[in-house]
């Protein structure tokens, strides 16, 4: 009897000590990995989010820029660190659903190398132009590429990511020539336009709209066949007069691999907390982008899984492959 007194108290004292088990609490700086250079759309939303992130972790914050590959290499460097939740990831589709299906070979496993977070944001894309180029609808844009096959550019932020993907569609959608030149980040992407080296661009709100409001581009038709609410006085793609594209992108948050279930739900839970924090909905709302939080790492987990075929069917339509 004693032996199954001793088996019982140890079952029913277990549930207690996973309750009791104190919470994690960072002893250092924890780390933002972004694909992309300062200027762009990954790097406004690390700092945006990187205070009220750090308030509710209890932990100083960097930004730790790594651009290239169309953000393979800041991936790639998660992917082999430890999975102690003091280096995060912040990527999205083009990351986890793009770039393995766009390279012949990634040096990580989306799934398996990956403790999936959180959903962060949405990530809609623009197609604009210069101001002086003379051009003030979708429609116009269409009918000048139309006449003038072969010649017309647009930049991008890079290889594998939504604007490159956009670009692929609206050129097959649309039954146009196109020239994808691609940048290492939205900045130098943005300037190439404005110096008139290429004539389109299809980048992120934060890359383009700073640039519309002080007169410098034109914006046309979002990629979303829909028009957002946070991007007053730029149409959807359907009211532009292109009802059959619809594509756009997110962001979102990982750890590597290996990460203890109570550092990945306090790294959730400050996540959310920090997504609804004061004032964050108008600073994202006024770069054209919506905080779009997971339910749990979980749901964030299966939207993954279901956005690895979608955007490899995307990348196959569209006949992109790199090395």
């Amino acid at each position: 009897m004693t032996a199954r007194r001793a088996l019982l108290a140890g079952l029913l004292a277990a549930p207690l000590a996973a309750r009791a088990q104190p919470e994690w609490t960072p002893t250092r700086p924890v780390r933002l990995v972004v694909g992309f250079p300062p200027g762009g759309s990954g790097d406004f939303l690390c700092r945006t989010l990187m205070e009220p992130f750090g308030r509710e972790l209890g932990a100083s914050i960097i930004v730790d820029n790594r651009p290239g590959a169309g953000s393979n290499i800041a991936t790639e460097h998660v992917a082999h660190s430890e999975g102690d939740g003091y280096t995060l990831l912040v990527g999205g589709n083009f990351s986890h659903a793009v770039n393995p299906a766009l390279y012949r070979r990634v040096p990580f496993d989306p799934i398996a190398d990956f403790t999936p977070i959180s959903k962060l944001t949405d990530l809609p894309t623009i197609i604009a132009v210069a101001s002086n180029s003379g051009i003030t609808s979708l429609r116009q844009l269409i009918e000048r590429i139309r006449a003038e096959p072969g010649r017309w550019n647009y930049s991008t932020p890079g290889n594998g990511t939504p604007s490159h993907l956009s670009g692929a569609r609206l050129s097959k959608v649309a039954d146009l020539q196109l020239t994808h030149i691609p940048f290492r980040g939205g900045a130098p992407s943005v300037q190439a336009v404005l110096a008139g080296d290429v004539q389109i661009i299809i980048g992120t709100p934060p890359v383009v709209l700073p640039q519309v409001r002080a007169g410098r581009l034109t914006a046309l038709s979002l990629t979303t066949a829909a028009a957002s609410a946070v991007i007053p006085g730029i149409p959807g793609a359907a009211e532009a007069g292109l009802p059959g594209l619809d594509i756009g992108g997110w962001w979102g948050l990982w750890a590597p691999k290996g990460l203890a279930a109570p550092v990945r739900d306090r790294l959730f839970a400050a996540t959310k907390a920090t997504l609804a924090s004061p004032g964050i909905a108008p600073k994202l709302a006024g770069e054209g982008l919506q905080a779009t939080p997971s339910a749990s790492p979980a749901e964030f987990d299966a939207y993954i899984r279901s956005e690895i075929p979608f955007w490899a069917d995307v990348v196959k339509s569209a006949g992109a492959v790199l090395e």
